[in-house]
């Protein structure tokens, strides 16, 4: 038999007390007088030898009352191999679920509150010289070691709600790694967590039954959460003065219909307010709109607030973030010079009066490559023949994020056409169809023309056709026809190439084709091609995202810093250049929702947002029940706690059955009532 607490031993002394008073007898004698006592003797003699059992009766009584009382305060339990008990030092892990669940309310404190008070318990279970190992969510360095029962208490006490979320199988192989280390026979593994069911995979656990395994669940009673799945825009490309269009997955797992305030702040100010009604086990999609009139950093979040008692936690609110550039360039490659002046051509006279699209033309005879990473439409404006080399650039700014619309040339040589559509998926041109014609079919669902009708007229004028080319896309390019001729063939079409999107006419703008250059609808197509070029930002990252990936030409990749709003992250990422990409590591340094940004030479060059992740707001947990249905092990046991106080002792986590404590309490209570009844009866 071993104690918990086997400092109370020392309260044995008490049993001298009784002890004490038996020997010396401290009654007080009344003398009597008597003229004979001969014929008292024999009285004397019997009275004598009964009194002294009884004394002797209510002496051990009271000795057996004061040592079962301190055996009960210092917590016997046995030592054997059935509970996981083995000789030897002893060598003690723990698990501290650290998780954003964790920082739920339970009563007046949080349910890590509790959880550091359970390890508080496993500490106080084992000896001065036996070792820990601390093991959160976050694998911190120190926690990489095992430490003293004094570090090990310090440890705990520094222990905060963390970001990282685990998987319980992750969590035992590192336990499992560090253990094994160890030549100790006398191992004991500890997982305090509220086992929620979407991080703890107990099925997975391997449970080494080499190592005795306690399962301690903390967890308070949820009815269910409300909570922001995700955010995004309608549109890829957010511009100035551009009407957004803002979605939202909100989520209620309650049983209850609630009633919901959504708020939308952008740098700060309030943008909007939505009130929305959510029945009970259900998902709703909502929409907001918003005008952003100056350029700049963008920071917005969407915040959740629940009617009549507001409950806010990890996922009520959902950072997103970007850049809003003042210009957008529009580079144009043309086959003549004659429209060099920025000036002649349908091309240039569409965006001349227009000061967010900066057009500049180039030749294919004299192009600047290192002109198509700064970007954000490349129009190639009837060129005739394409080199190896522009159809590699070409293709390598479409891969990486870039818009490519092409315009074939009246004159076009067919076999390096070709190549340059079939290289990013645009198809590849068949023949030239020189029947008469006219655009007859607009996709009006496709959401490249999402608002631009507001309304369709039965009879709508569109584009005649005498000449174009009939082209035959690939069942793998993906490629979505926006517009058909009466003959079928496409007219307008879009793929994606990787990254970027191609756009393909089958006219030229040579009026032996065509009337489309003249035609509103050449206003309208080109316009919204320019609206949805450049690359598409990743205005928004999990807390468990590694990485993000920047195009910018202007970003060194030597002088960058990422920081938060507050300040209180400020650390310079790792980087990766991948073509015209270069992609950010944020290592261990992000853990906090908010709004970030990219410094590059004391200028925002990027911005995001960084949210908490919703792995854990799915608010269904294994209760003690399940898990002991589920850890059918004589080694593993799991430890209840009940909902308004903590264990009183620590002999539940050495063994469930053996709670020795109990027995010596009514053994002490059995003595006490024993000595009443000796003195009260036994004359």
């Amino acid at each position: 038999m071993n104690f918990i607490y086997p400092q109370f031993l020392w309260a044995l002394l008490a049993v001298a007390i009784p002890i004490i008073i038996h020997l010396f007898n401290f009654r007080k004698f009344k003398k009597v007088y008597f003229s004979d006592v001969s014929l008292l003797k024999q009285v004397e003699l019997e009275t004598s030898k009964k009194s002294n059992i009884k004394h002797l009766l209510i002496l051990l009584a009271r000795i057996l009352a004061i040592a079962a009382l301190v055996f009960a305060f210092a917590q016997p339990y046995f030592n054997n191999e059935e509970n996981g008990n083995r000789i030897g030092d002893k060598i003690v892990s723990v698990y501290l679920d650290n998780s954003l669940s964790m920082n739920n309310k339970w009563n007046e404190f949080t349910v890590l509150d509790y959880a550091k008070k359970q390890a508080m318990q496993v500490a106080n279970s084992f000896e001065q010289n036996d070792k820990f190992l601390l093991i959160t969510n976050d694998f911190k360095p120190i926690h990489q070691r095992f430490l003293t029962k004094d570090e090990f208490v310090n440890e705990i006490d520094e222990i905060g709600i963390s970001s990282v979320s685990r998987k319980m199988s992750a969590v035992e192989q590192k336990q499992i790694d560090f253990l094994n280390k160890e030549a100790s026979q006398n191992k004991w593994a500890f997982y305090i967590s509220d086992f929620q069911k979407s991080t703890s995979d107990i099925t997975e656990l391997k449970l080494d039954s080499t190592v005795s395994v306690t399962v301690l669940p903390v967890s308070g009673s949820y009815a269910g959460n409300v909570w922001i799945d995700s955010v995004w825009f309608e549109s890829p490309v957010r511009m100035v003065n551009k009407k957004e269009k803002l979605h939202a997955r909100i989520v209620n797992s309650t049983p209850d219909d609630i009633q919901i305030k959504l708020e939308l702040s952008l740098n700060g100010k309030v943008k909007g307010l939505l009130n929305e009604d959510l029945m009970g086990n259900s998902e709703s999609e909502i929409s907001l709109d918003y005008l952003v009139h100056k350029s700049g950093e963008i920071a917005g979040v969407l915040s959740l607030s629940e009617y009549p008692e507001p409950n806010a936690i990890f996922d009520d609110s959902y950072y997103f973030s970007y850049l809003l550039k003042p210009e957008s360039k529009v580079l144009v490659i043309n086959q003549s010079s004659e429209f060099l002046d920025g000036k002649q051509g349908n091309v240039n006279q569409l965006f001349f009066k227009d000061e967010f699209f900066k057009v500049e033309n180039a030749l294919v005879s004299s192009l600047d490559y290192g002109e198509f990473d700064k970007s954000d439409l490349i129009i190639i404006n009837e060129v005739n023949s394409f080199s190896s080399g522009f159809i590699t650039q070409i293709l390598g700014y479409v891969n990486s994020g870039g818009t490519l619309f092409i315009i074939p040339s009246a004159k076009a040589d067919l076999e390096t056409t070709n190549e340059l559509l079939i290289a990013t998926m645009g198809g590849r041109i068949l023949s030239k169809d020189t029947a008469n014609t006219k655009v007859s079919w607009l996709d009006f669902e496709n959401s490249f023309f999402k608002d631009v009708f507001q309304k369709v007229p039965k009879n709508m004028n569109l584009p005649s056709v005498g000449n174009q080319y009939k082209f035959d896309f690939s069942s793998r390019s993906g490629t979505n026809s926006l517009a058909k001729t009466q003959n079928g063939n496409s007219f307008l079409a879009m793929n994606q190439s990787k990254k970027g999107k191609v756009f393909t006419t089958s006219v030229s703008f040579s009026p032996d084709f065509s009337n489309f250059a003249s035609h509103s609808l050449f206003v309208t197509t080109l316009l919204r091609v320019a609206e949805s070029s450049g690359v598409s930002q990743q205005s928004a990252v999990f807390t468990n995202t590694n990485s993000v990936r920047v195009k910018n030409e202007t970003i060194l990749a030597d002088d960058l810093r990422i920081l938060n709003e507050s300040g209180s992250i400020d650390f310079i990422p790792e980087t990766e250049i991948s073509g015209s990409e270069l992609e950010l590591f944020f290592g261990q340094n992000i853990k906090e929702s908010g709004s970030y940004k990219l410094m590059s030479d004391k200028s925002i060059a990027y911005s995001f947002g960084v949210n908490y992740h919703r792995d854990e707001s799915q608010f269904e947990f294994y209760s003690p029940e399940d898990l002991s249905s589920q850890l059918t092990r004589n080694w593993v046991s799991v430890a209840s706690l009940s909902k308004n106080q903590l264990l009183n002792n620590s002999a539940g986590f050495l063994s469930s059955k053996d709670k020795l404590w109990k027995l010596f309490l009514l053994l002490g209570l059995l003595f006490f009532a024993i000595e009443i009844a000796l003195i009260k009866f036994l004359k």
